[in-house]
């Protein structure tokens, strides 16, 4: 039997099984043609240090199942998952096991303590604040990289009396009239763009008949975001070491939360205090060094980014669009 890339959700399994192929053919799990196939055991001793994370015991569940959820690897329907990880590992991963680290909350229960003050206690002193360092370990793990040319941004912006809005004006706002965003505070500009001309014009809530300009962003330097959107899908726990495996496993609910604080819905007339602490989140991925941040977006199934320095994109063309209709995201509370 033989698997391929996209039997994988993960990067560096899809990148590892192109490097150790020398065959092209049919996979016998997504039995996709004409791809790039290994044998599973040879995928093996990438498998050893995730599979060390995990011990069996009779109060856990399947191992296929602990190790999905936990890093979300495969692109297979269920059944074709616990085959191939069979065939990976070599044990039977039906058997029960559970986790040997326990997940991390100090880092959670910090967070929640000080969102609640910077927004009703101490404003810019906060007891609570997490640092620089708190953050910095998991910058590598977190970061995407996109080359010059690789990619294309959006950014929409509602007309004024249907007119068409220049080009020249598709950046971010001038300092002077930069209000509160998820990211930015008042007077410190910070550039959104979305990942389709879709993500955007559902961004700006416009309303029904309005015309819309979206420019088209490209990326004349290359940039280093922070990915936010789902770390349990972004983040390999391949090809690093057991302290970096252990410190990723154990905080993956705080990475989750950091990403949801920047993605969550947020009533207009309470962003001005529930935006306090997606920006200070924001600043210190800055100072980490990233030039942005890549969240979901909370209104359609798409997804932002915030460029800390407009300068690495230029924009290089508009279009004119019509809202006919309105997409809602319906939410649980």
């Amino acid at each position: 039997m033989y698997c391929c890339p996209n039997c994988f959700n993960d990067t560096f399994l899809q990148s590892e099984i192109k490097i150790k192929s020398s065959e092209i053919g049919e996979c016998s799990f997504c039995h996709n043609k004409n791809v790039s196939i290994i044998a599973p055991s040879k995928l093996r001793d990438l498998f050893n240090p995730v599979l060390d994370i995990y011990e069996k015991s009779e109060e856990g569940v399947s191992l296929f199942k602990l190790i999905q959820n936990d890093w979300n690897i495969f692109l297979l329907k269920e059944e074709n998952q616990k085959i191939l990880l069979n065939n990976i590992t070599g044990i039977n991963t039906s058997s029960k096991y559970k986790p040997i680290y326990e997940r991390e909350k100090q880092n959670i229960k910090q967070w929640e303590s000080f969102r609640e003050e910077l927004k009703h206690n101490n404003r810019f002193f906060p007891n609570n604040a997490p640092t620089i360092e708190t953050i910095r370990p998991f910058g590598k793990h977190l970061g995407k990289r996109f080359k010059k040319g690789e990619f294309y941004f959006y950014r929409a912006r509602i007309n004024i009396f249907s007119t068409p809005i220049d080009i020249a004006q598709m950046g971010k706002p001038p300092a002077k009239i930069s209000t509160n965003g998820r990211a930015n505070p008042i007077g410190i500009p910070y550039l959104y763009v979305a990942s389709t001309p879709e993500t955007a014009i559902a961004e700006i809530r416009g309303h029904k008949n309005e015309t819309v300009t979206v420019a088209r962003f490209e990326i004349v330097m290359d940039l280093e975001l922070a990915d936010l959107r789902a770390p349990r899908t972004t983040i390999t726990p391949f090809g690093i070491d057991d302290e970096e495996l252990e410190l990723i496993y154990t905080n993956l609910p705080f990475l989750e939360l950091l990403g949801e604080e920047l993605s969550k819905p947020i009533i207009p007339r309470e962003a001005y205090l529930e935006y306090l602490p997606s920006q200070y989140l924001s600043e210190i991925f800055k100072h980490i060094g990233f030039h942005g941040i890549i969240y979901k977006s909370s209104v359609v199934e798409g997804f932002n980014f915030v460029l800390f320095d407009d300068n690495k994109v230029k924009a290089i063309e508009t279009k004119q669009y019509k809202i006919t209709d309105i997409i809602t995201k319906s939410i649980s509370l």
